[in-house]
């Protein structure tokens, strides 16, 4: 999501491992939506025979690529190991860059930003699901949809994407406006707090107040549609959906909380809802909940996903 602090950005980076396990077979992907040229990677189990089922991973807000990784600090390579651990469960996977990330960067000058809404990247996922659905080598697609990729993922089902299910890794089940509040309480003071109030009424009226230099990425003008997008995204569509949905959590994830998973399972109450004790918002396993104690399952690319979450993922998809 958004407000990461500041001391767990700062703490020491180590080289990605990008190297996949014998059992995946993986390759470049290119796709064209509503004329964005999308590139990610295509992993296949190795041992496949004939069609298997593939999810389709969706990143998270920011500049998160394919990898789970991002210029803002973040090396988790959370994605690929997913993909990674999934393929040596007979599962493949595509996990890509969003339009205007990484390799996906493309025109995103600041006109095209302005006019991008949630919409726009909704629209990418259900026409990456079509090219999958289109695809012989795979039986069934299953969206899987990181933090904000979630949103997009449900949007897309909602849309119509030809998907057999939808997977909720952290995803918002209450309003994002809450979850943003609720993120920069815990790193505000009162008085801080009060004039972001204000100041987000005012920038989501069309304004531009100003702001402190550590808020100033929440109040960018070039966003401000996708940021109204995002006030305006209502988690309670999963209800709506034709497909079976799993929805994961972590206890120890300081950006999206339980609380969150229990309202998407109560807008689906078919769903299932899986929490993950000591899983931070990576779904790594930390120490304790504590900024420092999880800044390696955000920056230490060698820390595993947590084994539990690609089980579950794994032994789901197979009963869908």
């Amino acid at each position: 999501m958004i407000a990461l602090s500041l001391a767990l950005l700062q703490a020491p980076l180590q080289k990605a491992d990008t190297v996949a396990p014998g059992a995946a077979v993986e390759s470049p992907f290119v796709a064209t939506s509503s004329g964005w040229t999308l590139y990610g990677t295509l992993t296949v189990p190795k041992a496949a025979s004939g069609p298997v089922p593939v999810i389709l991973i969706v990143a998270g807000s920011g500049p998160t690529d394919r990898n789970a990784n991002s210029p803002a600090g973040i090396r988790s390579n959370t994605y690929a190991q997913l993909a990674w651990r999934l393929a040596e469960r007979g599962i493949a996977s595509l996990r890509y860059d969003k339009r205007g990330i990484a390799a996906s960067r493309g025109a995103m000058d600041s006109a095209v930003v302005a006019r991008t809404t949630m919409q726009d990247y909704a629209n990418d996922v259900r026409n990456l699901a079509d090219s999958l659905h289109a695809d012989h080598r795979f039986s069934r697609v299953i969206l899987v949809g990181h933090s904000e990729g979630s949103a997009l993922s449900i949007m897309a089902a909602h849309d119509g994407a030809p998907v057999a299910g939808v997977v909720s890794m952290a995803g918002m089940g209450r309003p994002f406006a809450t979850v943003l509040r609720e993120q920069l309480a815990a790193q505000l003071d009162s008085n801080t707090l009060k004039m972001y109030d204000t100041s987000m009424t005012a920038y989501l009226a069309g304004r531009d107040p100003p702001v402190p230099s550590y808020l100033a990425s929440l109040f960018v003008p070039a966003l401000r549609n996708y940021l109204r997008s995002m006030m305006a995204f209502d988690a309670k569509a999963v209800g709506q959906l034709h497909c079976p949905v799993l929805v994961l959590q972590g206890d120890y994830d300081l950006q999206v909380t339980v609380a969150d998973a229990e309202a998407l399972h109560a807008a689906d109450p078919k769903s299932t809802l899986v929490i993950f004790a000591g899983d931070t918002h990576m779904f790594k396993i930390a120490a304790s909940k504590d900024r420092m104690a999880e800044a390696p399952t955000y920056v230490d690319p060698t820390v595993p996903v947590d084994p539990k979450v690609v089980t579950t993922i794994a032994d789901w998809i197979k009963r869908l």
